[in-house]
């Protein structure tokens, strides 16, 4: 199987996020990233994939256009099934999604994330666009795949300063006490650089694995809190000449509806 040697963070982040589903899996899949890693998988390896949107439309793959946001037209003319966002959110409630994909803006070491406010909520520096769906999606899903385009400790901090999606609270068992549903949790936060899993005990996040060519200590100085390393960190594989191939493919019909991508994150984009 041939490797390719040339690719970014941002394209490592996508395709390791890809490999994480599996043929006839039911998906929660968020808007911005994980469209695009869902269009990835179904071209790559898993055409019979379960989608559910959060508008309330059910899907057996990925509309052969990619989506420009969940108003897309293209979204309802692929669809099975056309509901609400009430429909969609009971598969959730009901324990009927296996996985789920959101994008991130601020996670911290338990897995919340804050997509509400910079600074004091009542007068903050910047107001963030709000959770929409991903508020329930991240306290119900069974595993909950965080999709970070940067790893930066402006990104990954100790204790966001406002929880937007629900991870483990305040670790431990603190999120179940208040009565969630004790198979949902977060599963992973997926990065440029790595992947962090959580601790069985006391849900804090973890370095599992790191991607080729990145080395530890970048992803400790690029982390917000003092990221615990066990002695066994995984190496990730690199890409595959498909899947990069692939990958590309879809980034390229990202930009082209009007998706903003960060041009280092695409510095190959033509290579392949």
């Amino acid at each position: 199987m041939k490797r390719c040697k040339e690719f970014t963070g941002f394209e490592m982040m996508l395709i390791v996020s890809a490999r994480q589903i599996k043929n006839n899996d039911v998906i929660f899949g968020g808007i911005q990233w994980p469209f695009l890693v869902l269009q990835i998988a179904n071209r790559l390896h898993a055409p019979n994939i379960n989608i559910i949107l959060e508008t309330g439309t059910v899907h057996k793959s990925m509309p052969e256009k990619l989506p420009f946001s969940i108003i897309d037209p293209i979204i309802v003319q692929d669809s099975i099934y056309i509901g609400d966002s009430i429909d969609s959110l009971g598969f959730l409630q009901r324990g009927e999604v296996d996985i789920a994909f959101l994008s991130a803006s601020i996670v911290d070491k338990y897995g919340n994330c804050n997509t509400t406010s910079i600074g004091n909520y009542e007068r903050p520096k910047y107001r963030l666009p709000g959770g929409g769906g991903a508020t329930e999606v991240a306290a119900l899903s069974k595993k909950l795949y965080w999709l970070l385009d940067e790893h930066n400790p402006r990104r990954l901090v100790p204790k966001v300063s406002f929880i937007t999606d629900l991870g483990f609270l305040n670790g431990g068992n603190t999120k179940y006490e208040l009565g969630y549903p004790i198979n949902a949790k977060p599963e992973a936060i997926i990065t440029p650089l790595c992947i962090l899993k959580f601790d069985k005990e006391d849900k804090e996040a973890f370095l599992d694995s790191i991607y080729y060519n990145v080395k530890i200590e970048d992803v400790l100085k690029n982390t917000g809190w003092k990221l615990k390393v066990p002695d066994d960190v995984k190496l990730v594989d690199p890409p595959t000449v498909e899947e990069i191939k692939v990958c590309r493919e879809v980034i390229r019909e990202s930009i082209s509806q009007l998706y903003i991508l960060k041009p280092e994150w695409i510095k190959y984009l033509d290579k392949l």
